[in-house]
């Protein structure tokens, strides 16, 4: 490497199920093992960004909430369910942990949080020096996987009333413009390229069944870049499943 600083960036899920049944207790999962990849050898965690998605609702509410971010070499065993306790099953694999304090939120407005592991004001010396070694060979030739969980130190709320509004006796043919109902403002809930699915079952569709990708985001209206594969019922939420987004900074 010609540089010793890099990033990778992380994309959890967590399923619109999971976000619309509560908001996360202190403890519980926030989302499980998430597979990215690192130049072989020991690299340096010298940081880590949050972007955390606010609460689905009219203000909105942002979720400026502290985090633990946890380290293994494997996936073998699961963290835990999202919005839920993590498993106690022991693991010889994990690595360690970073701490992103709740003070470290910055907030933008009422919208999204973003928290900071290792920025200057923090005195969580874990998270500026943890060293991370791989032991799994990466998709990449000269890399190797690593793995990230996380665990809510707050109550992170991503509950949605972004409801679709389509005729419920004939469960509207799939559709590529949707029309939202309620007095939220959508635009300040999605973006575009957010993925979006359904939270509930107001029909037969399965609660996170997939609806489609974002391309337009108004207000009480949101353009998918494909005709949703799923029939549009009236009542069903709307939920965007990557709602965190982490970046790892790391030094070589």
């Amino acid at each position: 490497m010609k540089d010793r600083y890099f990033s990778v960036e992380v994309t959890p899920t967590i399923a619109a199920s999971k976000q619309h049944s509560a908001a996360f207790s202190t403890g519980d999962v926030l989302f499980d093992w998430v597979e990215f990849e690192i130049p072989k050898g020991t690299s340096r965690l010298i940081g880590a960004t949050m972007i955390t998605r606010p609460k689905g609702n009219n203000t909105p509410t942002g979720n400026k909430f502290g985090s633990f971010l946890i380290f293994s070499k494997t996936n073998t065993i699961s963290y835990g369910v999202p919005n839920a306790a993590p498993t106690t099953t022991p693991s010889n694999d994990y690595l360690g942990f970073a701490e992103i304090a709740e003070e470290d939120n910055f907030t933008q407005g009422a919208g999204t949080a973003i928290g900071m592991a290792g920025r200057g004001s923090n005195n969580d010396s874990m998270s500026t020096n943890l060293l991370l070694t791989g032991s799994q060979t990466g998709s990449n030739v000269g890399y190797d996987k690593l793995y990230v969980a996380a665990q809510a130190l707050g109550a992170f709320d991503f509950t949605s009333v972004v409801a679709i509004a389509e005729d419920t006796t004939a469960e509207h043919a799939n559709s590529q413009v949707i029309t939202t109902d309620g007095t939220v403002d959508e635009s300040k809930i999605f973006a575009v390229g957010d993925v979006l699915h359904i939270g509930t079952s107001a029909g037969t569709p399965a609660a996170d069944s997939l609806i489609g990708t974002v391309a337009a985001v108004a207000d009480n209206l949101v353009t998918l870049e494909a005709v949703s594969p799923t029939a549009l019922v009236d009542g069903d939420i709307l939920y965007n499943i990557h709602p965190i987004r982490v970046i790892l900074h790391f030094e070589k």
